[in-house]
């Protein structure tokens, strides 16, 4: 987030924190120059108490719903 502080961005937060198995999906958002707010989201796979994979996605509704069907499927 030092980056987009930066870049004149500002507020940025962590808006939720859930787990599903071995998987956390963290969403947050922040404030750019103009006071328009953006969301983001990662998706962290854990292994043996430590992130193996980091996914983006743009919308965190849809890191939440790839997260849950993962965990129904697998």
């Amino acid at each position: 987030m030092d980056w987009r502080k930066k870049a004149g961005d500002h507020d940025g937060r962590v808006d939720s924190v859930e787990q599903r198995g071995n998987r956390v999906v963290v969403a947050f958002s922040w404030l750019d120059r103009s006071n328009k707010r953006h969301e983001w989201a990662q998706v962290l796979e854990l292994r043996d108490d430590k992130i193996v994979s980091i996914q983006d996605y743009a919308k965190p509704s849809s890191a939440a719903l790839v997260t849950r069907l993962r965990a129904v499927l697998t």
